[in-house]
């Protein structure tokens, strides 16, 4: 049965043509190309000290068009304001005012961009209908490529591929502008970048993904169930980094996770309530838990009529794309509190906080995908 890995093996960086240990700037040029199938995304959110929250997408292709190999630039910018209101664009660019640089972070969508080497990242995207941001990104860590390359693959020869490499915190400052105003912002920012050559609606039964933060460490999640096609493979992607930046942990091996579920009336589906990894490499012992305490969102993108969704993801012609997939997207967003728990032989570290995460989930419920 075809199935789906972390590539981790020194012949997967010859064959990704990467150093093992040292991120460099082209890596967050462009990866890939238009070929229908395939996709790709620059990534960048944040968390201000005043409550506003902020995400900016963008993609040389858009999903609506990626069957015709040729690049359509679109991105998203989502601002939510401190007492609660979202505010999204959704803007489409034509291909002839777009590049997308290979050398770095080079992304220019007619007036709008995101560049960056790594360690500094400017992103603005001018307002339209009153909506968008001009921030800077300061990172804080080192640049995480998850197992050593970031890259899941998935099928009996490799032959598909999933990506994620992320700075997973940074200082943000700048300004938003939502309703026509603009503001100044600070805060605690996140990017990655990712390319694929498979929708996440067929790679994928669902995914939990979150970001946790603490005086001492910082914590990147994303734990990949891969659909039936895949045989519901498990990869647990995890990463730990220490006060100064550096990458203490990273999984590559086994994962024991124990889940305990929720029913969601809307979706009809069961979502972890509280989840409890534990991770080893060699003397070291890891554990993080992860319970929610508030719902932030429910987007039922399957069940949802079209004028009910800001990114063109729900209705009745959605729906039947989605019955032909096999697929019943929904898509939760949680506030949630963390516990990171880490053993070796010099002894026993805790810390706990406060994190949001999302748990993404395409596929429709089967006993065998590792929920419950």
């Amino acid at each position: 049965m075809a199935t789906a890995r972390l590539m981790t093996r020194p012949e997967d960086y010859a064959k990704l043509g990467i150093k093992e240990g040292m991120v460099e700037p082209w890596e967050d040029g462009r990866r890939d190309t238009p070929t229908p199938g395939h996709n790709e995304v620059w990534y960048f959110d944040g968390t201000m000290e005043d409550g506003t929250k902020t995400v900016v997408g963008s993609r040389p292709v858009d999903p609506a068009t990626a069957g015709d190999g040729t690049d359509s630039p679109n991105l998203n910018v989502n601002i939510t304001t401190p007492d609660g209101q979202e505010f999204v664009s959704m803007l489409r660019v034509p291909a002839e005012e777009s590049s997308v640089g290979t050398d770095q972070c080079d992304v220019q969508f007619g007036p709008h961009y995101a560049t960056g080497d790594l360690k500094n990242y400017d992103v603005y995207v001018e307002p339209v209908e009153g909506v968008g941001v001009d921030l800077h990104y300061e990172a804080l860590v080192e640049p995480y490529r998850a197992g050593g390359t970031s890259h899941i693959a998935l099928g009996d020869n490799d032959e598909y591929y999933y990506t994620d490499q992320s700075i997973p915190r940074c200082r943000v400052t700048g300004t938003v502008t939502a309703e026509g105003k603009t503001r100044n912002v600070s805060g605690t920012g996140y990017h990655d970048h990712q390319w694929f050559n498979i929708s996440p609606l067929v790679a994928w039964h669902h995914w939990l993904w979150g970001r946790f933060y603490t005086p001492n460490y910082t914590v990147v999640i994303y734990d990949f169930v891969a659909s039936e096609k895949f045989g519901f493979a498990r990869v647990p992607i995890f990463g730990v980094m220490d006060k100064t930046g550096k990458v203490i942990f990273d999984n590559r091996g086994e994962t024991e996770v124990e889940t305990t579920t929720y029913y969601d009336e809307q979706t009809k589906k069961a979502y972890p309530k509280s989840s409890t990894y534990v991770f080893h490499d060699d003397d070291a012992t890891v554990k993080f838990n992860v319970t929610w305490t508030d719902i932030i969102e429910v987007r039922d993108m399957y069940g949802a009529t079209a004028d009910k969704d800001h990114y063109g993801m729900a209705g009745e012609q959605q729906r039947k794309a989605y019955d032909a997939m096999g697929s019943k997207p929904a898509y939760m967003r949680y506030y949630a509190n963390g516990t990171l728990t880490m053993t070796n032989s010099e002894g026993t570290v805790e810390e706990s906080g406060d994190m949001t995460y999302e748990f993404n989930y395409p596929g429709v419920p089967d006993p065998r995908a590792h929920l419950g």
